[in-house]
């Protein structure tokens, strides 16, 4: 199958499953609250945040090896390729030991992280469980990275869907019938085990040579290089952790568990909504990285232009949804009880929005291996963020936090992306990539305004023709202004080609 044919399938696969996913959690949520409270909900969120930062432990690894694996797929050199998942196989396992002693270590803070709360369950099980279940993430997950590479991300998405539906159908079964988190979680571990056990087969079935005992050691030179990797992707995830998973825990410690309960929906429907527009972005990672095995700065310009133009179409696009839509969405879904102020929300989307036109970028960067190279600037970002966050959540509350998010993402586009990526890939000018960066927000931030006076009348109606008029009127509003500004550019032109040439076929 052709490089482009494998991503279409695997941008469409990735996308319909995302979203069927996404909706399926609301029911989930739905379930949770109504059946065990806003506290189990707060815990739920807060204990996700937490052990979302275990991650960390992999050391980005698993991104590394995927790098070095391109070219023996491409080539299907497939003793390269066994050398390097068995290299694999033997990180994963210390990476489990290494996270079930962090595991262990966050455990004995829980009464500081929780703070007051009543609830039958034991907090220390419940986290044991969330703990286990992220042991269980890395159970046999080492042998699909041969997949990403090969770009056949669509089957494990396919499999991870199936056992996901299967999974969230028994939880809420669980939670209505029985009213039990513990078991709601167990549940929740024994789909990954066996969405996992499942890929497994499939490899096995699929590359007959995966199952090799006799496989010969990671060449010196290869190791070293993935050392050197890691040591900046350790920089990378240990600043991504601190920047993302540190606002439950400053909302938590800084304003209770009582605004983490309302966080929480508020961030399973615009981390939900992120998760399937970067899969996107993700999946052309695997494209991008064989299409920078023959390419130069100028072919490398011309594609990073076309991605960043469709990045800013969706994340825009999404971002002006989401600010007319969020209120009477989470009224319908949950009632007006669980609704944080207008301010909050403006500043959770435009931090959305930046997070999600990190993407065009990023897609380059990890093709290309840039891990070293910017390693210090994730830390930087990361304290400028906790230690603004911290502030002025003391004087803003909530809006404080992801205010502070914003403000560190700075960092990023001003310095490490112009710098690291833009320059050395595509020639691309300090002043030229900034000041395409500033256009994109300052269009946003006008039609957020213009949004907001024409969704203001809207506010007394009830959530259903509210939720469908505001979405209609901010689409619209959205593509208006899109096409007024961006109608005639190039890139405009080269999708709508694109667009008629596929018609005429």
């Amino acid at each position: 199958m052709k490089r482009t044919q494998k991503s279409i399938i695997n941008v469409i696969a990735s996308v319909g499953t995302n979203a069927i996913i996404l909706i399926t959690a609301f029911i989930v949520q739905k379930a949770l609250v109504s059946t065990m409270g806003g506290d189990y909900n707060g815990i739920n969120g807060l204990f996700s945040s937490i052990i979302s930062m275990m991650s960390l432990a992999d050391l980005g690894i698993g991104t590394a090896i995927i790098y070095h694996m391109y070219q023996p797929v491409a080539e299907r050199d497939t003793a390269k390729i066994n050398t390097l998942l068995h290299f694999y196989k033997k990180c994963y396992i210390v990476i489990s030991g290494v996270v079930l002693l962090i595991g262990v270590v966050v455990g004995l803070f829980l009464p500081m992280l929780v703070g007051d709360v009543e609830i039958p369950d034991s907090i220390y099980l419940i986290y044991a469980l969330f703990l286990v279940d992220c042991l269980c993430s890395y159970f046999l997950a080492y042998k699909k990275s041969l997949l990403y590479a090969d770009m056949m991300n669509y089957i494990p998405d396919t499999i991870y869907f199936v056992t996901y539906l299967v999974q969230n159908v028994l939880q809420v079964y669980v939670l209505v019938a029985f009213h039990n988190f513990i078991l709601f979680l167990i549940v929740k571990t024994m789909g990954k085990v066996v969405s996992n056990l499942l890929i497994s087969l499939y490899i096995s079935k699929k590359y007959p040579f995966t199952r090799e005992k006799d496989v010969a050691p990671v060449p010196e030179e290869v190791k070293t290089d993935i050392v050197t990797k890691v040591k900046g992707l350790l920089c990378h995830k240990l600043g991504k952790m601190l920047v993302t998973g540190s606002d439950s825990i400053v909302i938590t410690g800084v304003l209770g568990l009582g605004v983490m309960n309302l966080y929480t929906n508020y961030h399973l429907i615009i981390g939900g909504i992120t998760a399937l527009l970067n899969r996107i972005f993700e999946t052309l990672t695997n494209s991008v990285g064989n299409f920078l095995l023959d390419s130069n700065r100028e072919g490398n310009r011309e594609v990073y232009r076309k991605i960043d133009f469709i990045n800013f179409w969706c994340f825009g696009c999404v971002a002006v949804g989401m600010y007319a839509v969020l209120q009477p969405m989470v009224t319908l879904w949950l009632g007006e009880d669980f609704l944080f102020d207008k301010t909050v929300l403006f500043v959770l989307v435009v931090n959305f929005y930046m997070e999600g036109m990190r993407a065009s970028v990023n897609t380059f960067k990890e093709a290309a291996g840039i891990f070293h190279e910017d390693r210090r600037i994730p830390l930087v970002e990361a304290v400028v963020n906790l230690t603004v966050s911290i502030v002025l959540a003391k004087l803003m509350g909530a809006a404080g936090v992801f205010l502070g998010t914003i403000l560190s993402s700075l960092v990023v586009y001003l310095y490490s992306y112009p710098k690291y990526v833009c320059k050395p890939l595509f020639g691309m000018g300090y002043g030229q990539y900034v000041g395409q960066t500033l256009r994109h927000l300052l269009v946003l931030l006008g039609i957020l305004g213009m949004t907001e006076l024409c969704i203001r009348p809207m506010a007394g109606w009830s959530p259903v023709p509210n939720l469908l008029a505001s979405g209609t009127v901010a689409v619209i509003l959205f593509h208006a202004v899109f096409f007024l500004l961006y109608g005639r550019s190039e890139e405009m032109k080269y999708y709508w080609m694109l667009v008629k040439n596929k018609v005429r076929k």
